[in-house]
């Protein structure tokens, strides 16, 4: 049933076989002894990879369940204490995620917790994988096994260094991590192609700290949420609102069935935190 699974998602039998660590041989063999037993076939093979039949469809709905409950089954006798593994984006996880894993482990002191950062594909590929039991992250995803199921609109200001005029601001160089696809540097670099016409210059870093000093220094301007910036006013940076240049809604993505009870132990407590 794993392999089914693995087989459904991947949409090919060799990318399921190597994410597994076995043999194409072995894999395609489990899929015609599951095809056989069940006297239906699961997948229709084609040039580009495997695709799931009507019954594959309705097969991989019980295999999503069977496997949670059995992961759950196995987790409820383990020795070690329960782990919330958690994935965010750098800038979620360095500013409104500690605030919420703090108040979450007053409230919990017996479950363990994990924060990955990483580019959102990935986040979203390892919840799906079951790396991750849930992960925060601001672009739309499409996975038959993953729900949407808390969502917030960050607040975001434009930064720039304090000797700038409000003319002088769309013509400098943006500052902004270096992730693909992140939505503020994507949001600046629209609004100042809007503004004058020309594609900006980027200077990127890897933390949200490095950003803030960049611009400190005269760097360039950055887009970022509110609450990064609490002490960052008056060490060379002055903020605007930025309601004009667009916005970002951050959602939490998790398993439609899950085997880790403290995700929904997590999810009350920041929907209650919230007031959503």
């Amino acid at each position: 049933m794993r392999i089914f699974r693995e087989v459904a998602y991947a949409q090919s039998i060799s990318g399921a076989a190597e994410k597994m660590g076995y043999v194409q041989s072995n894999v395609t063999a489990h899929i015609r002894r599951l095809e056989e037993e069940l006297n239906t076939g699961l997948f229709i093979r084609h040039s580009k990879g495997v695709s799931l039949t009507e019954a594959g469809e309705r097969l991989l709905s019980y295999a999503d369940q069977v496997i949670r409950l059995l992961d759950n089954a196995k987790s409820q006798f383990a020795q070690s204490p329960p782990t919330l593994h958690i994935g965010a984006t750098q800038t979620l996880a360095a500013h409104r995620l500690p605030v919420w894993l703090s108040a979450f482990q007053k409230q919990y002191p017996q479950v363990g917790l994990s924060v990955t950062t990483g580019l959102q594909a990935d986040l979203i590929q390892s919840v799906a994988d079951g790396h991750l039991d849930c992960a925060f992250v601001n672009t739309e995803f499409n996975h038959p096994g993953l729900a949407s199921v808390f969502s917030f609109q960050e607040e975001l200001v434009l930064i720039a260094p304090k000797n700038l005029s409000d003319e002088e601001i769309p013509h400098q160089p943006i500052v902004a991590a270096k992730l693909n696809g992140c939505p503020y540097r994507k949001l600046l670099e629209a609004w100042i192609v809007q503004n004058t016409s020309r594609q900006p210059a980027v200077i990127q870093y890897d933390t949200v700290e490095g950003i803030i000093k960049a611009v400190s220094l005269g760097m360039g301007i950055s887009l970022l949420p509110r609450n990064v910036l609490p002490e960052a006013e008056g060490e060379g940076i002055q903020s605007y609102p930025a309601d004009d240049i667009g916005a970002v809604y951050v959602q939490l993505v998790l398993p439609k069935i899950r085997s880790n009870p403290a995700v929904d132990q997590f999810l009350a407590m920041i929907q209650d935190y919230s007031g959503l």
